[in-house]
């Protein structure tokens, strides 16, 4: 039986068994699916490539193809132009390339699952985890109980690690879980081909449409040379009282954007409209007694700035250091993860601020991308440098703009601030909202 078993094959489950089974770990992954199978989240931030070279995953991407992402841009609500950021401006430390990859996560997912595999770990597919074991003394995980063939089977294991994703097993069943206070957003998504990927030098970004509608926007992302993922997203309510289909809804919200309109005028869609809801939220904590969680099983916010994958590999990376220290010293109660705890909320509480203060700040976003003092800060977000992290200038600024327009009376800008609340608990180490 494994020393640590992982729910999920997903790309957090896949690293950090990867990490693990690479330092000798008796490992095991079980995932309820077969790969390859269909996933959304298809866009990468520059600082996941530093995992992907430690776990010597690197050069598969490369040689897998993936679309190269040099860059994102923006588009305007009402008019049509464009404003970008290329990823080269900012290099990161202990990154070599000035690019990151658009992937089909089917490809993508089934590649990191088989490099796991190779680097020693144990994959069981078609294995769903029923829930997780406890010991009923000490309340410290202990095993989980599966499904093989309609039957349940016990399987122990020193350390569970809950990687299920949005199906958030281990959150679900011990309560653990909680609706994000502000967002609630809703989207739909579809694949085209033979889009119009945009201007010259840019047709290879991710590109970000503003819609004129609560914490409306839209993704274009090339999946392959073909191929591109489009997605609308506004807050539930939006879709809500417009009491249309989900394809009639996300075509009317195309055309609130001329830019976007224009992307689709000529495409095909070859994989049909599909829905994404109340999927913003987080757990009371991200590791306990004989467990930890993380990836989505953890948190998931807005994924405006295509976050999921990177908070996924890393939490990954961070929590493997906890856990072989714990397996090595036999202590496994939730103190023994506490690093682990504090560097991942770090790093997530960096990004919720960020597109927290981004959907405030919706319509003066330009101002700060394109200001000599803050344009490099804000690349270096965008680029998924926010861990180890205790000072982020660029949102002070953005807070201070903030409050500087709305004390002040008959504000010219007021009117473009969002409704957005963006009081913190002060006092503490938090950025979240109370």
């Amino acid at each position: 039986m494994p020393e640590v078993a992982i729910i999920g094959g997903g790309p957090g489950g896949s690293t950090i068994a990867t990490y693990l089974a690479q330092a000798g770990v008796d490992v095991a992954i079980y995932e309820k699916a077969i790969h390859p199978r269909f996933h959304i989240g298809e866009s990468l931030v520059p600082s996941t490539s530093r995992v992907f070279e430690e776990i010597g995953f690197l050069e598969t991407m490369e040689k897998e193809g993936f679309n190269k992402k040099p860059g994102a841009a923006w588009h305007p609500s009402k008019t049509s132009g464009l404003f970008k950021m290329i990823f080269k401006d900012y290099p990161l430390e202990g990154v070599d390339q000035d690019y990151t990859y658009h992937v089909e996560r089917a490809k993508f997912d089934l590649a990191l699952l088989k490099h796991a595999q190779k680097s020693g770990a144990k994959i069981f597919q078609g294995v769903g985890v029923r829930e997780v074991l406890f010991d009923e003394e000490t309340q410290t995980a202990n095993g989980i109980r599966v499904d093989i063939s309609g039957q349940k089977v016990d399987i122990p294991a020193k350390i569970v690690v809950d990687a299920s994703g949005r199906n958030t097993i281990l959150g679900t069943q011990l309560g653990l879980k909680g609706r994000d206070p502000i967002f609630n957003q809703f989207a739909v998504h579809a694949w085209y081909e033979n889009a119009d990927l945009g201007p010259e030098h840019a047709e290879d970004y991710i590109h970000i449409y503003f819609l004129p509608a609560e914490r409306g926007w839209a993704w274009q992302i090339p999946i392959s040379e073909t191929v591109t993922s489009f997605g609308v997203v506004a807050e539930k309510e939006v879709f809500k009282q417009s009491g249309k289909k989900i394809g009639d809804w996300f075509e009317d919200m195309v055309r609130t954007n001329p830019d976007l309109e224009k992307a689709l005028v000529g495409a095909t869609k070859v994989r049909d409209y599909a829905a994404e809801a109340d999927y913003s939220y987080s757990m009371k904590k991200f590791a306990g007694n004989g467990f930890v969680l993380i990836g989505d099983a953890a948190r998931f916010v807005d994924p405006i700035f295509s976050s999921g994958v990177s908070v996924a590999i890393h939490s990954a990376a961070y929590a493997k250091d906890s856990i072989l220290k714990a397996l090595e010293t036999g202590d496994v109660s939730e103190s023994a993860f506490d690093d682990y705890t504090v560097q991942l909320k770090s790093g997530v509480d960096v990004w919720y601020e960020f597109i927290l203060l981004y959907y405030k700040l919706l319509h003066l976003f330009t101002h700060f991308v394109t200001h000599p003092q803050y344009k490099l800060e804000i690349l270096r977000l965008l680029s998924g440098d926010v861990y180890d992290r205790s000072e982020v200038d660029v949102l002070d600024a953005m807070r201070e703009k903030i409050a500087t327009i709305e004390n002040t009376p008959n504000h010219l800008l007021k009117d473009y601030i969002g409704d957005i609340p963006i009081d913190f608990r002060a006092g503490t180490d938090s950025r979240l909202p109370a």
